[in-house]
């Protein structure tokens, strides 16, 4: 028997041995959360022998039924029309994607840009949400590069504690952690009174563009 928790722990190894371009889980795991196998559609563009040998610690535990093909390969089959790729398409279940990664950093770099841009007209309130934003898309990122499956979290202390688990460093004191998901909840006028900090001060937006390009830059982002 093999649980979707056990495909990312084989998504994680993968990633790390073979860097592919995605790692995509179907049948009764993708559809059910457990079953009597593996199977996995592997693209990437290493040799039959590199991705054995990376698949071989979990062969002891569990049947493995992966098919690799070539990204160039995927997309000339699936503009075919192939069968076997649509089923997959309809129950798949992606654990890893490549450009997604690309596209959570560059907006994270974004979020933090416009933050920066906020701060020089004085929206000391964009500033904050900003700097939360490129904080969320930026671990996010380093998570999913780790094999980590993509969840509704919104909380940065939530996060952080999920990096732990996949080995990912990030030191920011606790206070600031408070100070960023304060700025998260109060986003809107009529959250307001939630927040100890209430309408965000230049002072308040300096604080979080300190705490957000700490952060990135831990990530090696900036």
């Amino acid at each position: 028997m093999v649980t979707l928790k056990e495909a990312k722990e084989v998504a994680k190894r993968l990633i790390e041995e073979i860097e592919p371009e995605a790692l995509i889980v179907f049948g009764s795991v993708a559809r059910e959360g457990k079953g009597e196998d593996l199977d996995l559609l592997i693209v990437t563009d290493k040799e039959e022998d590199t991705v054995k040998k990376a698949l071989k610690p979990f062969y002891h535990q569990f049947a493995i039924d992966y098919l690799t093909v070539t990204a160039k390969t995927l997309d000339e089959e699936f503009k075919k029309g192939s069968p076997f790729l649509r089923l997959i398409q309809r129950e798949g279940r992606a654990l890893y994607m490549k450009d997604s990664l690309r596209q959570w950093r560059e907006l994270a770099l974004e979020d933090f840009a416009q933050a920066r841009y906020l701060f020089e007209g004085g929206y000391w309130r964009g500033v904050c949400f900003n700097a939360q934003q490129a904080m969320e898309k930026a671990i996010k990122a380093e998570l999913l590069a780790r094999g980590w499956e993509l969840e509704r979290i919104h909380n940065i202390r939530r996060l952080l504690t999920i990096t732990k688990d996949y080995g990912i460093s990030v030191k920011i004191e606790d206070e600031d952690i408070d100070f960023i998901d304060a700025v998260y909840r109060g986003r809107y006028p009529a959250e307001e009174g939630l927040l100890p900090l209430k309408t965000p001060s230049r002072e308040d937006a300096e604080r979080a563009l300190r705490i957000a390009e700490s952060l990135l830059s831990q990530l090696n982002l900036l």
